[in-house]
């Protein structure tokens, strides 16, 4: 379940692939608030969001137009019916607490993780927060579901360090389960789904580089996420999970402490893996992607030099770097 902006976002995207959302529909934020119980700001971000996106238009009335720039208005009140039609909800599930504060941590362990092994305090955490120790729990096996954190004995927590070593065992894993994942997927994954992928991508690379790095973190999810869903098995999903570390690299340093990248980044190599699929062409699609994961793993790495070389971190204060003995005896 992602946020509410989200959750909406995909439910608006899929009523308009489907055509329930027609081409040149007005929509109006105070409808669409009322119609999913929201406030009129994720509403808001999540239209604007659509309008970067050329999936909405702006007119000379009041709203927003399905479809990039179309020649008919159309002006009529949008109903819960008009997103059950689509097969969408015509509800958003509200996060639990401790998810608006995952983020947040997750990109301050990123960071830290890619500068050495660290201790994490829960007492500290819980406190800087401001949240019970329940609170804090979720968030840390949320963190240790994706292989960014370890819990030893006595609810103490350590910060997994993202060294080259563990970089290249984390690609090596994917490069086995990945490739396997997406050639069972290609007979399963719905034609609709994967043209939706493609469709993203070439949006994205008409834009690039002005868009955020939040949109290049749902585009690989697209792909390595997903699409491996659809290949039907639950426990390699589960193992992939472990292997996002490598992901959250680009997520949180992309756009922020780097810049991004002067050419595609990776839209070329996923539209072809993508591509493969929708011609169902399960060999294929699996070469294509362990191709891609062996180029990206050079990427990713040159990425970590970049920021080890000014990493400019401040390490929260819930987090202390963990000396060896024999670094303190060759001081």
């Amino acid at each position: 379940m992602g946020t509410l902006k989200d959750q909406l976002y995909h439910i608006l995207v899929e009523s308009m692939e489907c055509g329930h959302l027609e081409t040149g529909l007005v929509l109006l934020e105070s409808n669409i608030s009322e119609i999913f119980k929201l406030s009129r700001s994720p509403v808001r971000q999540t239209l604007e969001r659509l309008h970067d996106e050329e999936k909405i238009s702006r007119f000379d009335g009041r709203g927003y137009l399905v479809g990039n720039q179309p020649k008919e208005v159309i002006r009529r009140q949008i109903t819960e019916k008009d997103f059950s039609l689509a097969g969408g909800e015509v509800s958003v599930r509200r996060i639990d607490s401790w998810r608006k504060f995952a983020e947040e941590i997750e990109r301050d362990i990123v960071y830290c993780s890619m500068l050495g092994r660290m201790e994490l305090n829960e007492l500290k955490l819980s406190k800087s927060l401001d949240v019970s120790r329940t609170t804090t729990q979720k968030i840390l096996l949320y963190l240790q579901s994706l292989g960014l954190v370890e819990n030893n004995k006595y609810s103490s927590w350590t910060v997994v360090p993202l060294d080259d070593d563990r970089l290249h065992q984390l690609y090596a894993a994917r490069q086995q389960l990945e490739p396997f994942m997406i050639a069972q997927a290609t007979g399963r994954l719905p034609d609709s789904d994967i043209k939706r992928y493609i469709e993203r991508l070439d949006s994205a690379e008409n834009q690039y580089p002005n868009i955020q790095g939040r949109l290049l973190d749902e585009l690989e999810n697209d792909l390595h996420q997903h699409a491996m869903v659809a290949g039907g098995n639950d426990e390699v999903v589960t193992m992939l999970q472990r292997t996002r570390p490598i992901l959250l690299i680009s997520k949180h340093l992309l756009g922020g402490k780097i810049d991004f990248p002067q050419s595609d980044p990776f839209f070329d190599e996923h539209r072809e893996v993508f591509s493969l699929m929708l011609s169902r062409k399960p060999e294929q699609a699996r070469k294509s992607l362990f191709r891609h994961l062996t180029a990206s793993e050079s990427k990713v790495q040159h990425r970590l030099e970049q920021f080890r070389d000014n990493p400019e971190v401040k390490i929260p204060e819930y987090l202390a770097r963990i000396i060896h003995k024999d670094a303190v005896r060759a001081r």
